[in-house]
């Protein structure tokens, strides 16, 4: 019998909480990136093409951050984490 959309879900889901656990690695790793990168940022010059492509992918990067973030929250909700 299919399980009722309207009725919360078990206490237990198989598999969100790896995926929760997934998520937040993944996004422990993209913290990592963006320190490393922004130690690299410091070290150019702040008018160099390099510097501004450098500040581009830092800010994709915390794009990135947010949408994880958000992601986490509703594995958080769904599963009661």
């Amino acid at each position: 019998m299919p399980e009722d959309p309207l009725l919360p879900p078990p206490a237990h889901t198989p598999g969100l909480e790896d995926l929760h656990a997934g998520l937040h690695d993944v996004l422990r790793l993209i913290e990592i990136e963006h320190a490393l990168l922004r130690g690299r940022l410091e070290s150019l010059k702040a008018d160099s093409e390099g510097a501004r492509l450098l500040e581009g992918v830092m800010v994709l990067g915390a794009v990135l951050q947010q949408r994880m973030a958000g992601l986490l929250q509703i594995c958080r909700e769904i599963g009661r984490l």
